[in-house]
């Protein structure tokens, strides 16, 4: 067997080797994340959102469409966009 062969040959079984060596450490990674357990992040509640409607006011209608909710008081209609809790706008009927 001529050098170069040799030296190819060696190169073929060290190859292999990782090969084998890489394989085995994918297996392990991936029993090592099925049996490790993700802890769940609390979930932080919502934060309350001020109307500041006069005191008194009552809420004649409300409407969600989408991740819109449209209250009416009668003498204003307050536009809230759910998914971010704010005020999108505010509709004032008359003084």
């Amino acid at each position: 067997m001529t050098r170069s062969a040799r030296i190819l040959l060696r190169v073929v079984y060290i190859m292999g080797i990782i090969l084998v060596l890489l394989f085995l450490l994918l297996i392990g990674g991936i029993i090592w994340k099925s049996t490790q357990k993700s802890v769940p992040k609390p979930v932080p509640p919502p934060a309350a959102l001020n109307l500041s409607l006069p005191e008194g006011t009552d809420i004649r209608s409300a409407e969600i469409a989408g991740d819109r909710l449209v209250l009416n008081s009668g003498r204003e209609v307050i536009v809230i966009d759910v998914r971010k809790n704010a005020i999108v706008s505010r509709i004032t009927a008359g003084p």
